[in-house]
């Protein structure tokens, strides 16, 4: 889940009222409201982004801090400040850094305090400065005041009442110098983590780089087995090819050898049928007088005829195998294809790094949840601060 800094990463769209959660991701009122009713367990959720536990304020979404700082509407109103909520402010001065309706606009024009003012249109004022204008908070306890200062000992911004009672004693500091100083640490802390994501940066292309001659690595010994199976198969084919010549030779030899005896048995059939049916005709079809005088000499050609077709005896065998195979075995084929060298070494570096991100992983994890606590307890304590101050204490009390 990703988007610009403009956008809602829940929606992907321009934010909407964005609310900002403790771990400083913002996100839209409504988007927030929706993801927290699903995903709310124990009174806590994961930011959908980085998923660090949030707790969700006793008055709900609403609790979350707005984000000022993402200019969320460029046509937005602002009330006048002079003379409330009920007339829109279309100017602004520059020098009292107040809003200001068209009539009283007019009127600060006219005053002589104030008629050398710098004035302003809304409509054209930069997102840094409608930003500044959205980011004034007034206090809780004096709603009619707005914060201008920060109290050292107890760390929270607060207004000039409360500086007059209830801080009376405590070293304070303008808000804006308050958050000058804070400003200049988040800078050192910036670099710093502009620093750690150069080197992040860094160590992710040589990681990239790593991972592309690995792979590279990888295929080229892949594609060395495979061409060194290709040569054995080849080879085997070669030899294959040989050993079925010679087999073919010599059966070529043992077909003509046979060729030659059914060839010669064939004539000695042929020829001692035409003996028989001569002698067959005779005896048959023959007169008294042809029976005596050709008998005798069909007689000796029968006795030929029969002595002669005795079959000769074959030399032919065909009953011994010429092949036989070999018993394949895996130790002989291996050193064929050649050499696998020892993968332990390997295997054994990748297990350290891994534990050893593990352990560092695991460390920055407990480190956030130490922060996160400690950082909730602030809050409660905060949140129970209640402080009842007598508002007749300042009657006679002028700003």
């Amino acid at each position: 889940m990703a988007a610009s800094q403009h956008e809602c990463s829940i929606c992907m769209d321009s934010f909407k009222n964005p609310k900002l959660i403790s771990c400083h991701h913002s996100f839209c009122y409504k988007c927030l409201e929706d993801y927290v009713q699903v995903n709310l367990h124990n009174g806590c959720f994961n930011c959908p982004i980085c998923r660090t536990s949030i707790q969700l304020p006793v008055s709900g979404i609403s609790g979350f801090q707005t984000n000022f700082y993402i200019d969320t509407d460029t046509n937005e109103n602002f009330p006048c400040e002079i003379c409330g909520p009920k007339n829109v402010a279309s100017s602004r001065c520059l020098d009292c850094e107040e809003n200001l309706c068209q009539s009283c606009c007019f009127v600060h024009d006219k005053l002589k305090v104030s008629k050398h003012h710098k004035i302003s249109d809304l409509v054209t004022l930069d997102p840094e400065m409608k930003g500044k204008i959205r980011q004034r908070v007034f206090c809780d306890q004096h709603p009619e005041e707005e914060f201008k200062l920060v109290c050292r000992d107890c760390k929270v911004p607060i207004c000039f009442m409360c500086k007059a009672v209830q801080h009376d004693t405590h070293p304070t500091k303008a808000l804006a110098d308050a958050a000058a100083e804070v400003k200049m640490t988040l800078d050192t802390k910036l670099n710093q983590c502009s620093d750690k994501l150069r080197r992040i940066k860094a160590s992710t292309v040589k990681g990239e780089e790593l991972d592309k001659s690995i792979n590279d690595a990888e295929q080229e010994e892949l594609k060395a087995v495979d061409d060194q199976c290709s040569l054995l198969h080849k080879a085997i084919d070669q030899e294959a090819a040989q050993f079925k010549d010679k087999i073919k030779d010599v059966y070529r030899l043992l077909k003509e050898q046979n060729a030659v005896i059914i060839s010669y048995m064939q004539e000695e059939f042929k020829s001692c049928s035409n003996t028989k049916d001569i002698a067959q005709n005779l005896r048959d079809k023959g007169t008294d007088i042809e029976v005596i005088k050709k008998g005798p000499d069909i007689e000796k050609l029968i006795s030929a005829a029969i002595v002669k077709t005795n079959p000769p005896t074959s030399t032919i065998r065909v009953n011994s195998k010429l092949f036989s195979p070999a018993k394949i075995m895996a130790t002989n084929l291996i050193p064929l294809i050649g050499i696998l060298q020892d993968s332990t070494d390997a295997e054994e570096i990748s297990r350290k790094e891994r534990e050893e991100r593990e352990i560092k992983q695991r460390a920055e994890r407990e480190k956030k949840d130490t922060e996160d606590r400690e950082r909730k307890q602030r809050e409660e304590k905060e949140k129970k601060e209640i402080v009842s101050i007598d508002t007749s204490a300042f009657s006679q009390y002028e700003l």
